[in-house]
């Protein structure tokens, strides 16, 4: 007989074989991944527990800034010389001076409150350094620094090590103000070859000697400024990138080295882009540079203010100290906290808390002037228009053959909130001698617009570049010729004044948006600032004082008086109305 072999029994053996192979396979998975997360455990752990000294002694250092005495804490090194000379060294911390650091032992940490930690430190708060005393060991590689991580706290993940060094990577950054008044920096626009999906960001504010780490790519700072920001992988570190936070509340600016413009509602500041033609949003004022010495190179602040859909442009005076000599104006800017000039100097009486002075009720970090003769909102090209209305725009005729009156309503009733009113005699003073200082034309006179029509920047504001205030098409037009100028000032002993709308009478006093003069004589009655006596025939530029029967004021000339006009040129008229007569804008935001 013969005995075959049960067929379901042999294939039971080879299941119960793969079987076993299966659990073997898996049990040493498990093992692995086991392994495995006890290390990621021990990562967080030591990432975590990092992170929250690190926030700890921020603290510490916030309030040693404001005079706390807390460099003592901790314990001296020498009780751990031992361990600290192994972590202070180029190849465990990178960290080889050792000055300035302190122990943070368990007791330490127990009488600071502090929570949730159960390792040591050594830390120098000065620096806001933190340095782990027994390191972390991952992957064959012990770390003592949050900045040694391959991966964790600081979004920064692991990347090749063929890659690293080779190249610099490039980034962008910006800064922005949110709604809550925080000052936000962002990078952008990463660009690397190597295989870095995330990045350490680094900032250090400007007069700082640490930098301080963000896990994300967008970050609060504490104040504005300006501050260095690049973006390291381990090895791998982009080059700082400098960038500002530029308010415009009329506060000083360190960088741009001028109290900043003020914008209000309705305002934004605009820079000008030369292939549409046009003005376009300067979020962050980059286009603004009053250091540049010489003509052409400075770009003044300009802005763009919309009343009733009509846009209007103006260019921004900051405040300023002056002095002349032998025919020439040297000017400083200065804050609003600097009231006592430097010696010699003056600071314009524009920006001063004094009206008789042709100043203001309070301290003014600057002024905004109307870039262009002022027009009817409805003018276009040579038709002059009709409306009461007004703007300041190129390539329209400018409003004459009104009262210097109503020119002043006109004026006044612009935007009230921004303090609109006519250009007064020390405003342009100010115009005039920033325009002739280094910081504008340098010496150089204007050219004058000599179109008999009017019309605003000769109708071209990129050809007619040697007409502006400084060289170039951030600067302001129609200084020299066009049309006269009535400015808010008048001699108040004259009987030939009749009420101009509140803009002057006989016997009147002065205004912040008007000022009367009190006598006929040059040498004595000139107020300083208002480029009448100070710089008196310069340039050629005809000078003739108010007198009893000529109490209006008018100035830059116009394109009939040719070489006799430009931005020192004054006269006397009692004219109060006149098709050759225009006026300017000013904004004096308190």
């Amino acid at each position: 007989m013969k005995i075959k072999l049960d067929e379901r029994k042999g294939i039971t053996l080879v299941s119960l074989a793969i079987t076993v192979a299966v659990l073997l396979i898996l049990a040493s998975v498990a093992t692995y991944s086991g392994v495995n997360i006890l290390r990621q455990a021990k990562l967080n752990k030591f990432t975590t527990e990092m992170k929250l000294m690190q926030t700890e002694v921020n603290d510490l250092y916030n309030r040693y800034k404001n005079g706390e005495d807390v460099l003592n804490l901790g314990k001296d090194l020498n009780e751990q010389e031992e361990q600290a000379n192994k972590v202070f060294t180029k190849e465990a911390s990178g960290i080889t001076d050792k000055t300035g650091y302190r122990y943070f032992d368990k007791e330490t940490l127990e009488g600071l409150d502090i929570n949730g930690v159960d390792s040591e430190f050594f830390v120098n708060i000065e620096k806001r350094s933190v340095v782990s005393y027994e390191g972390l060991e991952y992957e064959g590689v012990t770390y003592y620094t949050l900045e040694q991580l391959p991966n964790g706290l600081y979004n920064v993940n692991y990347q090749d090590k063929e890659t690293r060094g080779i190249e610099k990577p490039t980034f962008d950054v910006s800064t922005s103000i949110n709604e809550d008044d925080e000052f936000i920096i962002t990078v952008s626009n990463i660009q690397y070859s190597g295989n870095i999906e995330k990045w350490e960001v680094k900032y250090q504010k400007e007069g700082e000697d640490y930098w301080s780490s963000s896990q994300d790519l967008s970050f609060k700072v504490d104040s504005k400024g300006i501050y260095n920001v690049k973006i390291v992988n381990g090895d791998v570190e982009a080059e700082p990138v400098t960038v500002s936070f530029v308010t415009f509340d009329g506060d000083w600016n360190d960088e741009k080295g001028i109290n900043m413009p003020v914008i209000k509602e309705n305002m934004e500041i605009v820079k000008y882009d030369e292939s549409s033609k046009t003005w376009i949003n300067d979020i962050d004022g980059s286009s603004i540079n009053y250091t540049n010495e010489g003509d052409g190179k400075s770009q003044w602040a300009n802005a763009k203010v919309t009343v009733d859909g009509v846009d209007s442009y103006f260019v921004w005076i900051p405040r300023f100290e002056y002095k002349i000599d032998n025919n020439k104006i040297d000017v400083k800017f200065i804050s609003t906290n600097k009231t006592e000039a430097d010696d010699g100097y003056i600071i314009h009486p524009a920006f001063i808390n004094d009206v008789d002075k042709g100043g203001w009720t309070s301290e003014l970090p600057g002024i905004w002037v109307g870039k262009y003769e002022t027009s009817r909102s409805d003018a276009e090209g040579e038709v002059e228009g009709s409306s009461t209305k007004i703007k300041v725009q190129p390539g329209v005729t400018s409003l004459r053959n009104i009262s210097v009156g109503d020119m002043y309503t006109y004026a006044r009733n612009y935007l009230d909130d921004l303090n609109s009113h006519m250009l007064k005699n020390s405003e342009w003073g100010a115009v005039a001698y920033l325009t002739y200082s280094q910081y504008g034309r340098n010496g150089v006179e204007l050219e004058v617009n000599e179109n008999s029509k009017s019309i605003t920047a000769n109708g071209d504001i990129e050809a007619n570049v040697k007409q502006s205030s400084t060289g170039n098409v951030y600067g302001i037009y129609d200084l020299s010729g066009g049309s006269y100028e009535y400015v808010a000032a008048y001699y108040n002993g004259s009987d030939v004044l009749l009420n101009q709308n509140l803009f002057a009478g006989k016997g009147r006093k002065s205004t912040e948006y008007v000022t009367a003069y009190t006598g006929t004589s040059l040498e004595v009655d000139y107020k300083l600032g208002d480029a009448t006596y100070e710089t008196n025939g310069w340039n050629g530029d005809l000078g003739s004082f108010i007198d009893i029967d000529n109490p209006y004021i008018l100035r830059g000339g116009g394109y009939d008086v040719k070489e006799q006009a430009g931005i020192f040129y004054f006269n006397k008229t009692n004219i109060e109305s006149n098709q050759n007569y225009s006026y300017r804008m000013c904004l004096a935001i308190q």
